[in-house]
């Protein structure tokens, strides 16, 4: 039954219908024009092309802690030294929201030999909404990714991508969502 119900969800996100004028709303529907201000340099560890920012700081990959909001800014290249994203305005050129289930490996060698039931149903949900970022200045910078994790314990009951609010909070003073001057 929780299967029919995650892959109704997952029916639904697709629906082209959730769209809402409403900032405060998970299904605003972003317009044009929007860009997104990098307020201080972002260093991208090495061997690495992704920085996770969550509660206004920069979190390690193994830190995020994925039932709350973060955000995931993506450069295209991997290098084995630190790369830099220098302070600018960056145009938001595609925003697109998708709903990823991901079914964790089993890790353990109690799971596997079913010492432990396994329903098969995702342990992870994650309702995502994608940034294109484009800027002349730093071709190698690809755009963001801002999610949670929908099946994390206290969110199951909310399926539903983050609101503008949610984004920014977990921004913090890093990065700045700019609207269009019409919505100024």
């Amino acid at each position: 039954m929780k299967a029919i119900g995650i892959g109704l969800v997952l029916l639904l996100g697709g629906c082209a219908g959730l769209v809402s004028p409403d900032p405060a709303s998970p299904y605003y529907a972003y317009s044009s024009g929007w860009a997104v201000q990098l307020n201080r340099p972002l260093t991208i560890p090495a061997d690495a092309a992704t920085v996770r920012l969550q509660y206004g700081r920069i979190v390690p990959r193994n830190s995020v802690q994925e039932h709350d909001p973060f955000c995931v800014v993506e450069l295209d290249t991997v290098r084995a030294e630190e790369q830099m994203l220098q302070p600018g305005r960056f145009e938001v050129w595609r925003v697109t929201r998708s709903i990823n289930p991901i079914a964790a490996a089993a890790k353990s060698p109690l799971i596997k030999a079913r010492y432990f039931d396994d329903d098969g149903d995702p342990t992870f949900l994650y309702f995502i909404t994608e940034f294109r970022l484009r800027d002349a200045a730093q071709p190698n910078l690809r755009g963001m990714r801002c999610a949670w994790n929908q099946m994390a314990p206290g969110n199951r009951g909310l399926m539903r991508h983050l609101t503008l609010d949610e984004i920014r909070q977990a921004l913090g003073d890093w990065m700045t969502l700019i609207p269009p001057k019409e919505m100024l």
